[in-house]
């Protein structure tokens, strides 16, 4: 399955058992993010390694094996799809995930509910994707 997911999800691979590390690593699901979100990810490691109580140190390994698992596609990428991106997002911070996801033609992993209110691209959280591989 491709998916295309959001950084929030991104910020939880870093907490310790958690459910979103597991099915990023063990899934086989394709992966992905736009670039910022990266860059995203970079500018908060202190809050998230601190939350996950690891290092910066175990911060920065975990950000590369999540590069592992997941394609951060630069904006040069999906500019095609962001006019009508725009169009379908409830909040515009949100639209390079609506973009991505149009021109790969797959869902958001998001656990944002506010992205499920439009009826073009499927939005799924992690308990949805859960559910999807018990069945």
């Amino acid at each position: 399955m491709e998916l295309v997911v959001d950084a929030n999800v991104l910020f939880s691979f870093f907490k310790v058992r958690s459910p979103t590390r597991k099915l990023v690593i063990a899934s086989g699901f394709k992966l992905y993010a736009p670039e910022f979100a990266l860059t995203e990810l970079e500018s908060y490691c202190r809050e998230i390694s601190g939350k996950a109580k690891m290092s910066l140190g175990g911060f920065e390994l975990f950000k590369t094996v999540m590069k592992w698992f997941v394609t951060f596609i630069t904006d040069e990428e999906y500019k095609g799809s962001l006019q009508e991106a725009k169009s379908l997002t409830p909040d515009p911070k949100d639209v390079a995930y609506f973009a991505l996801a149009l021109k790969f033609n797959c869902p958001i992993w998001s656990n944002d509910k506010a992205l499920k209110q439009q009826s073009v691209v499927k939005v799924l959280s992690t308990s949805e994707l859960i559910k999807e591989l018990v069945l």
